[in-house]
């Protein structure tokens, strides 16, 4: 198996791992030159992408591959730093490393995840979880929560569906939701490191945690 190959298959694992359907398909059309393609599915989010394998990233070239291709490109490497992730992020590039750091988006899904250390030599890719959004945008690092959660969405439903509770004591959100306090100041805490503040919950932001929701709960029925 050439590294290429290695790289797009463990972009893959990693991606379903985090629920979304992939589909690889090695082909060379004219109109897609890549190492791949990869047709992602979430729920009722579907986008297929170019899929670009580097051993180390280099912005000319990934520029370079992008401009020839006819569909999103998807960078795939051993890792990929912070920094070249935050260039590849704002020229609207998706890109999955090998530890787990993730730039996605198509639909209403984001997936963003952050913070995942090159590995030394001779050791293993870090483990965690992460956390996608569907219609919202969430950070996360390895050590954070899962929002999807069922008692973390009735927190999220009830600060969603009453504004009253922005600024209202702990315990009223937790009774308005159906759970402890302790459940519903995770879920708050989760949110806040999110950038979604309970106390600040603009109408983009709210628009936001419905489509988390919806998604979910079309996933569900």
């Amino acid at each position: 198996m050439s590294s290429e190959t290695e790289l797009v298959e463990g972009a893959q694992a990693t991606l379903e791992g985090w629920g979304v359907d992939c589909t690889i398909r090695y082909e060379r059309s004219p109109l897609v030159r890549a190492d791949a393609t990869l047709a992602l599915r979430w729920g009722g989010a579907r986008q297929r992408f170019a899929v670009h394998a580097f051993s180390s990233v280099r912005l000319a070239a990934v520029l370079a591959a992008s401009g020839e291709s006819s569909l999103p490109v998807l960078v795939v490497a051993p890792w990929i730093s912070p920094r070249m992730g935050a260039q590849l992020q704002a020229l609207g590039i998706a890109y999955v490393d090998s530890v787990g750091n993730a730039s996605l988006r198509f639909g209403t899904v984001f997936v963003e995840v952050t913070g995942r250390k090159r590995p030394r030599a001779g050791t293993a890719s870090p483990g965690g979880s992460a956390s996608s959004a569907v219609g919202g945008r969430i950070e996360t690092t390895s050590r954070s929560g899962r929002l999807l959660t069922p008692a973390n969405r009735k927190v999220v439903a009830a600060l969603v569906g009453d504004p009253s509770l922005e600024t209202a004591p702990l315990r009223e959100v937790a009774a308005a939701a159906g759970v402890s306090v302790g459940q519903a100041h995770k879920t708050v805490a989760l949110l806040a490191s999110a950038g979604y503040h309970r106390d600040h919950l603009d109408d983009a932001r709210r628009e936001s945690l419905r489509g988390v929701l919806d998604a979910v709960g079309a996933l569900e029925d």
